[in-house]
């Protein structure tokens, strides 16, 4: 069971890959629930339509740090991007993936069609919360200090620059990234400013969280007020879901598990609003499962496998998944985060750690920046009131803010793929 949530869910939402219509309806997004808005996605009619069978190229790279793989963890090697390049001349954009994602997910595939079809090259990127990063990429491989992933992020991106054929030619730099690779992305421009090295002449936030450490505690909150009896109530909870959904097929049909089939459960309100929450709180939660079991096994920080344990890789997991699971933000934060910032003579406090995931810190460059602009949504329920007027006052005519859409929920939509498309291709101010 616990599989089966966490390839429906674990690497972000909507819960299915992308699929372009030939007849996008561009009427607003439909869904007027933030949560339910956030696990529905775009109904079919009203995605964009995008390129199919682009030329994507998988490549893998040698690992960036030195570093033992654990048997355990051997499912996340090598260290793979994404890239589609054009044929002539053509700037670059980098998409940095959201909470957990690699670069293989649904949404590096939509939003590299979209980019390709506004005539740039992309590369796909996977986060810093992957396990993936965290084995090749990352010097300091507990993800959560926004500062060493993003120097790593950056360095990355100059080594898939320079892993580029030689025929591809690039007229300059471009960035975006979803959810946390939003945020990431900018502190990379910002980090750029003084680095030097890429110049981006457009940077586009999606659904970034302002202050992060705000916005994943309110995911545990999510996940504790509707999820009875914690890891141990997930088979009664998809149970109970899948019980009630049942009324939407008749018999014989095949089980489809896609954004229609979750639009038409949303506009039969076969869903109750607690379990839509609770399936938002499950996808955070399974993503930082791994990012912390990942990071606990790397480290011997004995936190979720005892320290004397050396896992093979045929060794049940059960327990330790269990642990995993159980594991919130907070616990994350105080537990494998602060404690490994603060040995092997680090000095770093709790409060810096968290004021440096706050995009308030670089609110004056964001501000003054014509370059940077952000898409994200008033019912997105990563951010508060605050930290949405914190992004209408700070971009002023560069936010996009829609009324409805949830985290990401309004991503794939026609009308959003444009304003995306338009961004990246109006001229320099």
């Amino acid at each position: 069971m616990l599989s089966f949530l966490r390839a429906c869910l674990a690497l972000g939402m909507p819960l299915v890959a992308f699929v372009a219509v030939a007849q996008p309806d561009t009427g607003p997004y439909p869904i007027d629930d933030g949560l339910a808005a956030t696990v529905v996605g775009t109904p079919a009619k009203y995605k964009a339509e995008l390129p199919q069978n682009l030329d994507f190229e998988v490549r893998s790279l040698k690992p960036l740090v030195e570093r033992e793989t654990p048997d355990t963890l051997r499912y996340a090697r090598p260290l793979q991007y994404l890239r589609v390049t054009q044929d002539g001349p053509a700037p670059l954009a980098f998409v940095i993936a959201g909470t957990g994602a690699s670069a293989l997910s649904s949404k590096c595939i939509m939003l590299s069609s979209a980019l390709y079809a506004a005539g740039y090259s992309v590369v796909c990127l996977p986060s810093p919360t992957s396990v993936i990063f965290m084995l090749g990429a990352a010097k300091y491989p507990v993800p959560g200090r926004m500062t060493t992933d993003v120097r790593d992020l950056y360095k990355l991106m100059q080594v898939v620059r320079d892993d580029l054929d030689s025929e591809t030619n690039v007229t300059g730099y471009a960035l975006t990234g979803w959810s946390l690779g939003a945020t990431e992305a900018a502190f990379i421009a910002r980090h750029d400013v003084d680095a030097g090295v890429f110049n981006f002449s457009r940077v586009l936030l999606l659904n970034p969280a302002v202050d992060v450490w705000a916005s994943v505690q309110r995911m545990d909150q999510l996940l504790a007020e509707n999820l009875e009896g914690g890891i141990d109530g997930i088979p009664a909870f998809v149970a109970r879901g899948l019980g009630g959904l049942k009324q939407l097929y008749s018999s014989g049909d095949p089980l489809r598990f896609n954004e229609d089939f979750l639009y038409r459960a949303y506009q039969t309100k076969s869903p109750q609003r607690g379990d839509i929450a609770a399936i938002v709180g499950l996808a955070f939660r399974l993503s930082l499962a791994n990012m912390a079991f990942g990071a606990d096994v790397i480290t011997h920080s004995d936190v979720i496998v005892p320290e004397n344990v050396e896992l093979g890789p045929y060794d049940s997991l059960d327990p330790y998944i269990h642990r995993s699971f159980e594991m919130s933000f907070d616990n994350y934060f105080e537990r494998l985060l602060a404690p490994y910032w603060n040995r092997d003579g680090r000095h770093v406090s709790r409060e810096q750690l968290i004021a440096e995931a706050d995009l308030r810190q670089i609110g004056s460059y964001l501000a003054a920046n014509q370059d940077i602009g952000v898409f994200t949504s008033e019912d997105d329920p990563i951010l508060s009131t605050d930290e949405i007027t914190f992004l209408r006052t700070t971009f002023g005519e560069r936010a996009r803010i829609r009324p409805h859409g949830g985290h990401m929920g309004n991503l794939a939509s026609a009308n959003t793929v444009a304003a995306l498309q338009q961004f990246f291709s109006r001229p320099a101010p």
